[in-house]
């Protein structure tokens, strides 16, 4: 069974999401939220595989891969017997730009893939 480890940006988000749905609907909604997201993150421990990968979804090679808790996406990666979260996004921000630093938008308002740099 692989081991579960949360990077510091992913415990980062977590303690965000927590202040902002506390702030926004209340301490126990908050705690409701955090609770499905971790039970849904501590069945990789199981099923590290059950994600989709983020590789097919963007045409751009990554080892990463990502579970819908709605309203988020827990982004995280298999290495090994470790099974890495990331970070956890809310589906109004662009995990794109926030992953890997590519813009999903040109200059015409046209949906691409761009690096920027």
């Amino acid at each position: 069974m692989p081991k579960l480890i949360y990077a510091p940006k992913a415990l980062d988000d977590i303690q965000g999401i927590k202040t902002y749905v506390s702030k926004q609907f209340g301490a126990n909604k908050a705690k409701a939220c955090i609770r499905d997201i971790t039970s849904t993150v501590r069945q990789l421990e199981i099923f590290p595989e059950e994600g989709l990968c983020v590789e097919d979804l963007i045409e751009y090679p990554t080892d990463y891969r990502y579970l819908v808790v709605k309203p988020n996406y827990v982004f995280y990666r298999i290495e090994d017997d470790i099974v890495r979260v990331i970070r956890i996004i809310n589906e109004k921000q662009d995990f794109l730009q926030i992953l890997f630093g590519i813009s999903s938008i040109s200059d015409e308002g046209e949906e691409y893939w761009d690096r920027n740099e």
